[in-house]
C-alpha cells in the first residue's frame, strides 16, 4: 500500500509538471512584471538586491544558465521547487504521525491546490521560502516524537536557506520558542546554534548593503511603518479562501478546529503544524488596518494541509470523498483561469463577453509581442537604448526587448527606489544617444489620447526633440485591444534627469 501510493503520488507530480511546463512553453501567458525583475537581478549577480534577499536571483541565474533566458528557463526552478514541496508535504504528514493514505493526500491537495499551482507556475520568492520553511516544520515534528527532540542544526539550515528567499522565514523561531513551554523535549541548548546558523542568511545581504547606503533596511523600514494605508480584510479572505480552493479551506477550517477541540488526543507534531497555520489569524488582524498581500501568509498553509488531510482520510466519515470532490473542484477551476485568455482573445461566447479585468493573467498578457513593436518603431539594440518610469516595464523591456539589453528606469512620477536605482544611468551611459521610452496600459485605444500630451510634455526637458511614435495592441479581447504599448521616441538625451526620490 505505502509504495503504491508514493509511486502513483510521484507519477501524478510528474504529469502535473509537464503539463505546467508545456503551458509554460506553449501558452500566452507571458512573465509577470516580478518575474522579469528577477530575472534581471540574475543577469547581475551580487549578494544582495534592493528589496529582497538574493535567493530567486541565484536560483533563475542557476535555470537559465542550463535552460537559457527563456520564459521556461526562468520558471523551471518554480515547477521543482512545487514537485519537491509536495513530496515534502507527503513526508511531513507522515512523520506527524498521519498514515500513508493521509500522507498521500497531503502531496495531492497541495499539489493541485491553486497555492501549488501557482508556485509550480511562477518564478517567485515564495516557492523556496515555502519550501525550507516546511523542512524546518519536519525537523520539528521528527523531534517532537523522539525522546532527544529536534536537531536544531538542521532545522536552522533550512531557515538559513528560506530567508535566502523571505526574510519572513525568520518567524519560525518566535513561534517555536512559544511550544517550549508545553513540550520539554524541545528545550535544547542547541537551539541556539540553530538560530545563529540561520542569522547567516543575513551576511549577503549586509555585504551588499554596506556599499549601497543601507537602502534595503530603509526599504523595509519604510514598508513596516505603512499603517493606516486602508483595510482589505474581505479581500484578503477571498484570496485565501481562493489561494487554497473553497472545499480545501472549509475541510482546513474544520481539521484545526477538530484538531485542537481534541488537544489531548491528537498528536502533538500535527497541533505544531496546525498552529503553525493558525498564525494566519495575525495576518487578518493586519489586514484591519492596512492592505495586506494575498501571498504574504502563503508559506503557514502547507503544515495545515497535512492536518487537513490527516483530519479527512482518519477521523471524518465520507471524508476521502470529500478530497476528491476538492481536488476535481480545484482541477477545474484552475484550468477555468487557464482557459480565460484563449476565450477572450478567440471570441468564445461574444453574446456573453468575458471583461478583461477577470482574466487573472492580464499583467502577463502580451509581451511576447513588445520585441516585434520596438523594431517596427525603428528601435535598434545597436545605438539607441529603452527607458521607462517605472522599474516593472524597464524589467519587461530588458527581457523582451531586442537582444535582452538591460532598459533603464528613469524616474518621472518620483516613484519609490528600486534595483535600477543603484546600476548605471543614463545619464553616465546614454547622453548623446535616442532612446525609447514605453509605457503599458490595460486601457482601450480611445483612453490613449492623455498619455500621449503628458508624456511629450514629460520627456521634453531631456532630449533635443520627442516623439510620439505610437501605440501597440499587446492583448485584444473580442477583437477589442485592452492592453496596449505606447512608445515614445526622445532624440539626443542631454544628461539630466529628475530630481531623485526620497521614497524607499
Amino acid at each position: 500500500m505505502t509504495e503504491s501510493k508514493h509511486s502513483l503520488l510521484f507519477s501524478l507530480l510528474l504529469i502535473k509538471a509537464l503539463f505546467i511546463s508545456l503551458i509554460i512553453a506553449y501558452y500566452v501567458i507571458g512573465l509577470s512584471p516580478d518575474e522579469a525583475q528577477y530575472w534581471t537581478w540574475s543577469q547581475d549577480l551580487a549578494w544582495g538586491y534592493y528589496s529582497k534577499p538574493p535567493g530567486i536571483a541565484w536560483q533563475i541565474w542557476l535555470t537559465t544558465y542550463f535552460f537559457g533566458d527563456t520564459v521556461l528557463g526562468i520558471r523551471i526552478g518554480g515547477i521543482t521547487i512545487a514537485f519537491l514541496l509536495a513530496l515534502t508535504l507527503h513526508h511531513l504528514a507522515y512523520v506527524s504521525g498521519a498514515n500513508s493514505r493521509s500522507s498521500f493526500w497531503a502531496g495531492i491537495v497541495l499539489a493541485f491546490s491553486p497555492l501549488g499551482i501557482y508556485l509550480s507556475l511562477a518564478a517567485t520568492t515564495d516557492g523556496g521560502s515555502i519550501l525550507f520553511l516546511t523542512l524546518a516544520v519536519i525537523t520539528i515534528a521528527r523531534g517532537l516524537r523522539k525522546e532527544g527532540g529536534p536537531n536544531y542544526i538542521h532545522t536552522g539550515l533550512w531557515v538559513l536557506l528560506g530567508a535566502l528567499y523571505k526574510w519572513t522565514a525568520f518567524v519560525f523561531w518566535p513561534f517555536l520558542f512559544l511550544f517550549l513551554f508545553f513540550y520539554p523535549n524541545l528545550r535544547k541548548k542547541s537551539l541556539f546554534l540553530g538560530i545563529a546558523i540561520s542569522l547567516l542568511a543575513l551576511l549577503p545581504t549586509l555585504i551588499w548593503n554596506i556599499s549601497h547606503d543601507f537602502a534595503t533596511f530603509k526599504h523595509v523600514y519604510y514598508h513596516i511603518g505603512g499603517v493606516g494605508d486602508g483595510s482589505n480584510f474581505f479581500d484578503f479572505l477571498g484570496a485565501q479562501i481562493g489561494l487554497i480552493s473553497p472545499i480545501y479551506f472549509i475541510l482546513l477550517v474544520i481539521s484545526l478546529f477538530y484538531l485542537f477541540w481534541k488537544v489531548k488526543k491528537s498528536p502533538p507534531s500535527l497541533i505544531f503544524c496546525g498552529a503553525w497555520t493558525l498564525a494566519v489569524a495575525l495576518y487578518f488582524f493586519l489586514s484591519l488596518f492596512k492592505k495586506v498581500q494575498p501571498n504574504w501568509a502563503a508559506y503557514l498553509y502547507p503544515p495545515g494541509i497535512a492536518v487537513l488531510a490527516w483530519y479527512a482520510c482518519e477521523k471524518l466519515r465520507s471524508g476521502r470523498v470529500w478530497l476528491q470532490i476538492g481536488t476535481w473542484f480545484s482541477i477545474v477551476s484552475v484550468l477555468g483561469a487557464f482557459a480565460i485568455p484563449w476565450i477572450q482573445s478567440h471570441n468564445i461566447l461574444p453574446s456573453a463577453p468575458l471583461p478583461y479585468r477577470v482574466n487573472p493573467f492580464r499583467q502577463s498578457m502580451g509581451w511576447d509581442r513588445l520585441g516585434p513593436a520596438l523594431s517596427e518603431a525603428g528601435y535598434k539594440s545597436e545605438t539607441d537604448f529603452l527607458f521607462s518610469d517605472k522599474y516593472q516595464m524597464a524589467s519587461l523591456l530588458s527581457f523582451y526587448g531586442p537582444e535582452q539589453k538591460r532598459a533603464y528606469f528613469f524616474n518621472l512620477g518620483q516613484s519609490r527606489k528600486n534595483q535600477f536605482s543603484y546600476w548605471p544611468q543614463m545619464a553616465t551611459q546614454e547622453v548623446g544617444k535616442s532612446g525609447y521610452f514605453a509605457i503599458s496600459e490595460n486601457v482601450e485605444a480611445k483612453a490613449l489620447s492623455w498619455y500621449e500630451s503628458h508624456y511629450i510634455e514629460r520627456l521634453s526637458p531631456y532630449f533635443s526633440t520627442v516623439e510620439y511614435v505610437g501605440a501597440y495592441p499587446l492583448f485584444e479581447a473580442y477583437d477589442k485591444p485592452v492592453k496596449h504599448l505606447m512608445l515614445f521616441k526622445g532624440v539626443d538625451y542631454n544628461g539630466t534627469f529628475p530630481e531623485d526620490s526620497e521614497k524607499w
